[in-house]
C-alpha cells in the first residue's frame, strides 16, 4: 500500500479535487480512489473557504469506503465544543460564542448552521476522528506527537481504542482548569512557551500573544524565531528577540522513533518521499510534494539497504 499524506484543506475542496485528480485518483462510483493508494488527511478539513460541504463529502466518504484515514484537528475539535451544550444548559456551549470565536468558525457556520440535522451529522462525524494514527511505519497527528501526553491520553481512560476522544470526556477536555484541556491543546495545536514578562507579538490578525509555539522536537535553546514554526514571515519579524521558557517537560522525539507526519504548516521543512509515503500540501507550493518529517532519516535509510 502507497500512502498520499495530505494537509490541512481548511475548506477549500477545489483544491483537494484538482490535487486528487493530479495524483490519478478516480471516482467510479462518486468517491475518490486509486488501487493500491490511500490518502492520509492530517486535519483541519473546515474554516476559512467557502466549499466546506464538498470538502466534507469528498473527505467522510473516502474514508467510508477505505480509500483513506483521516485525523482530528484542532478546528474539527473547536467545532464540536462550539455545537455542542454544556450539560444542563440550553444557551452555554463548550466553546463560548463569542465574536471573535464566532469569526474564527463564520465559514463553516455559513453552510452548517447551528442545530440542522445536517450540522449535528458532521459534528458527529469530527467526533469519530482518532487524535493519531500508528501505522506500522509511521505516525501521523494534527500538531504535536508527544508520548506523555498521549500515554496520559491512554492511561486517563480518555480515549477508545481507536484513539478518538470518548463522549465522556469531552466536557472535561473543554474545561481550561484540567489536565484533559491541556493534553489536547498539546497534540491539537502544538507545544507552546512563554515569553519573558512584558514580551508579546502580534500574529497575522493582529492579536497581541505572550507565548509562542515552538518545536517539538531537536534543539530548543535557540531564541524565538529559531524554534517557533507554523508562523508566516510577516509574523516572524514581530517576534521579541528572546528566548523563550521552555517548559520542563517539554517533548522531543529521538531518531529512533517511527517518523511522524502532522499538520503541513511548517514550511521551511525540506521535502521527503519515499516509495511508500507522498506528502502533499495545498497551499504554498502548487503541485510539489511536500514532507514534513520531524526524524533525520540517514541513519533510517543506511539501515534499510
Amino acid at each position: 500500500m502507497k500512502y498520499d499524506i495530505i494537509g490541512d484543506i481548511h475548506g477549500h475542496a477545489n483544491k483537494l479535487e484538482n490535487l486528487l485528480v493530479k495524483l490519478d485518483y478516480e471516482m467510479p462510483n462518486g468517491v475518490y480512489k486509486q488501487d493500491g493508494h490511500q490518502a492520509v488527511f492530517v486535519g483541519d478539513f473546515i474554516d476559512r473557504g467557502e466549499q466546506h460541504r464538498r470538502t466534507i463529502e469528498i473527505v467522510r466518504n473516502m474514508v467510508k469506503f477505505g480509500n483513506a484515514h483521516a485525523v482530528m484537528g484542532n478546528h474539527e475539535y473547536n467545532a464540536v465544543c462550539y455545537h455542542t451544550l454544556k450539560e444542563g444548559s440550553k444557551t452555554d456551549y463548550l466553546r463560548s460564542h463569542t465574536q471573535s470565536k464566532f469569526k474564527q468558525h463564520e465559514a463553516f457556520l455559513n453552510e452548517y448552521p447551528i442545530g440542522h440535522d445536517d450540522t449535528d451529522s458532521v459534528i458527529s462525524w469530527f467526533k469519530e476522528l482518532p487524535l493519531f494514527l500508528e501505522f506500522d511505519s509511521f505516525r501521523v497527528v494534527h500538531a504535536c506527537w508527544d508520548e506523555n501526553a498521549i500515554k496520559q491520553l491512554r492511561d486517563g481512560n480518555y480515549i477508545d481504542e481507536n484513539n478518538c476522544l470518548k463522549e465522556k470526556s469531552w466536557a472535561k477536555s473543554a474545561d481550561d482548569r484540567t489536565q484533559l484541556f491541556k493534553l489536547i491543546e498539546q497534540v491539537l495545536k502544538g507545544e507552546e512557551a512563554d515569553l519573558l514578562d512584558g514580551e508579546y507579538f502580534l500574529d497575522k490578525d493582529g492579536n497581541k500573544r505572550k507565548s509562542v509555539r515552538i518545536k517539538w522536537w531537536g534543539d530548543k535553546s535557540g531564541y524565538c524565531r529559531d524554534i517557533a514554526f507554523g508562523y508566516d514571515p510577516q509574523t516572524i519579524s514581530n517576534f521579541p528577540t528572546v528566548k523563550p521558557s521552555i517548559p520542563s517537560n517539554s517533548p522531543s522525539y529521538p531518531g529512533s522513533k517511527p517518523p511522524v507526519f502532522w499538520s503541513l504548516l511548517a514550511n521551511r521543512n525540506p521535502d521527503f518521499t519515499t516509495k511508500e509515503l507522498m506528502l502533499y500540501r495545498l497551499f504554498g507550493r502548487k503541485g510539489r510534494r511536500f514532507g514534513l518529517l520531524q526524524v533525520p532519516q540517514s541513519r533510517r535509510d543506511r539501515e534499510a539497504q
